[in-house]
């Protein structure tokens, strides 16, 4: 009698053990990939914006106007730390002949994505003025927006602060 209340007590107990267990779930992917390839791709952009940041500060260092254009968007805005207000395009144009710096630093590079057609990039500038100058050295935050239009990137708005 006993070992018939043993075996069905172990009779009922191993369906109650086997419903217990969690069914086997298929291997998934670290949960860190999509990361992974969105740091990729965060990463890529920010060198793109670099590099187009850094081409256009040289050309605009060179003179170089139509060079500096292919940079801007046709609605673009810039505010520089000179208190003289918003510039368009054509007026910003104009003052790449008229540039006086001779030399520059930039650093401190930041681009965030703001969405698939637009990012914000920041960095700080150090400006050398020839001896002959005034102002021998001009430290600048500077924060641009760069939209992605017909697959290009180019510049939309520009804004600089004072560093101290």
């Amino acid at each position: 009698m006993r070992n018939w209340i043993l075996c069905s007590c172990i009779a009922v107990a191993l369906p109650c053990v086997s419903f217990a267990q969690q069914p086997a779930v298929p291997d998934k992917p670290p949960a860190s990939t999509p990361s992974k390839t969105a740091d990729a791709a965060q990463s890529k952009l920010a060198e793109l914006l670099e590099g187009k940041v850094r081409a256009a500060w040289e050309a605009f260092k060179k003179k170089d106007k139509n060079t500096y254009a292919t940079f801007l968007t046709e609605d673009f805005q810039a505010v520089e730390n000179d208190g003289n207000g918003e510039r368009t395009k054509r007026q910003t144009l104009r003052e790449v002949e008229n540039s006086n710096y001779n030399d520059y630093l930039l650093q401190l590079f930041q681009v965030q994505p703001l969405g698939p057609h637009y990012a914000f990039v920041t960095y700080e500038s150090t400006m050398q003025f020839p001896k002959s100058s005034g102002l021998r050295f001009k430290r600048v935050f500077i924060g641009e927006l760069w939209t992605n239009r017909d697959g290009e990137w180019k510049m939309m708005r520009y804004q600089e602060t004072a560093v101290r």
